[in-house]
């Protein structure tokens, strides 16, 4: 079920970077600067997740895996969705916090808890080894410590982070719709895809808890829930700002400064 879902995610996404550099190019061509990190972000998010599902379709890992190193395709798939998340925490912050102190220190922060991520999920694979003890680091091989470390560790992260995208979209959302339906739809959309990013997150990390307790549901039913909702979460995200980016004539979202002041009277850092 896997190489169904995500190729079709590849697909979508792919399309997806295609509207998003076009939208790029003709706001490079009119001269306008405005929301330039938050479109950098956009297509950033696009090109991870891209990767990462084109690297989570079996086929494809099992070719990128026996030209480099045993599941590697799988760390790269994941490192892919760390980034994702967290470009998609910095596209919305740059349309809620547009040039005000909160919006740097927020980015900032978010950049460096991607890099602390990022390098632990590289130290407990490298300390799980699979090339020597022919593991797989997903959930057919959880009576490995290091591999439930690993996993949750990931989790975790997409947890927290496609909680904080989803309530921040909604806020957009609820913003736009004042000046823009379109728009807020597309966020609304947004919102969804991250929310069904969450559900994706805990349900995986509750089938590793569950396992590490010794009270596991099916796996079988965990290979077909967890997928459909990765996928889901994946398309609703890209197709919602998809449909954003598409309905602003001015720099990938109808928000103005105006539109965006409820959600900036409690700015926040990195939580």
């Amino acid at each position: 079920m896997d190489g169904p879902i995500f190729g079709l995610c590849s697909v979508l996404t792919l399309l997806s970077a295609a509207i998003a550099v076009r939208r790029s190019l003709v706001q490079q061509r009119r001269g306008n600067e405005t929301y330039r990190l938050a479109l950098s972000a956009h297509l950033v998010a696009l090109v991870s997740s891209f990767l990462g599902s084109l690297l989570a379709i079996p086929a494809v890992a099992d070719i990128a895996d026996r030209a480099t190193m045993a599941e590697l395709s799988t760390l790269v798939s994941d490192i892919a969705a760390v980034i994702f998340c967290a470009s998609l925490q910095i596209l919305i912050i740059d349309w809620e916090y547009y040039r005000e102190l909160p919006h740097y220190v927020s980015i900032a922060c978010r950049i460096g808890f991607v890099v602390v991520v990022t390098g632990l999920l590289i130290w407990q694979f490298r300390r799980a080894d699979p090339a020597r003890f022919d593991l797989d680091m997903s959930t057919s091989d959880l009576w490995v410590d290091d591999v439930r470390t690993y996993l949750l560790t990931y989790l975790c992260f997409f947890a927290a982070a496609g909680a904080e995208v989803a309530v921040r979209a909604a806020k957009l959302a609820r913003g736009m719709w004042r000046r823009g339906r379109s728009a807020g739809t597309g966020m609304a959309v947004t919102a969804a895809g991250a929310a069904l990013g969450v559900l994706y997150a805990l349900f995986r990390s509750g089938y590793v808890l569950a396992y590490e307790g010794g009270h596991a549901w099916p796996s079988a039913l965990d290979n077909v829930i967890s997928p459909a909702l990765a996928g889901l979460s994946i398309g609703g995200v890209a197709a919602g700002l998809s449909m954003a980016v598409l309905s602003n004539g001015r720099s990938g979202t109808s928000t103005s400064r105006r539109s965006a002041a409820p959600a900036r009277r409690h700015p926040t850092a990195a939580r």
